[in-house]
């Protein structure tokens, strides 16, 4: 039934729960996974916004190396249960449109994504990045709580 699963993944236990929930059925269905980080170019390029700021250059380089440290370990998860998994890190100032992109992109027929559960006035200040891809996106999403 599914053939591509994109996961979004943003380095927290939430969206690595949305992996493992991704992979057996991935496994089942003879599908790939597509993991995708999705930053703002300010935090890929930390050194060339603010080179003046080194506590920014900082945290910006901390925050790719999360990146970098999370898409591999959906690869390394996605080889050790005998899933392909192809890994994208995006440059978005609004994830949600980059997990749609990359979605549409890569021609996947569901979403499988973490729902980190703010509520309230948190919520309706800043919005869920999975509300707004449950709003905007035409493809089945699974939401992992």
């Amino acid at each position: 039934m599914y053939t591509s699963i994109l996961v979004p993944l943003d380095g927290t236990e939430r969206s690595a729960l949305a992996l493992e929930t991704a992979l057996p059925l991935a496994r089942l269905q003879g599908a790939r996974i597509i993991a995708v980080h999705a930053c703002a170019p300010l935090i890929l390029d930390p050194d060339d916004n603010r080179p003046d700021d080194p506590i920014r250059g900082a945290w910006g380089r901390e925050r790719v190396q999360l990146a970098h440290d999370t898409l591999a370990y959906a690869s390394r998860r996605g080889n050790e249960d005998g899933v392909p998994v192809t890994t994208e890190l995006s440059r978005s100032d609004h994830p949600y449109e980059a997990i749609i992109a990359a979605a549409r992109d890569h021609g996947c027929d569901l979403i499988v994504m973490a729902s980190h559960g703010e509520g309230g006035l948190v919520a309706r200040l800043l919005g869920s990045e999975t509300q707004k891809v449950l709003t905007h996106c035409a493809i089945p999403v699974l939401v992992v709580r």
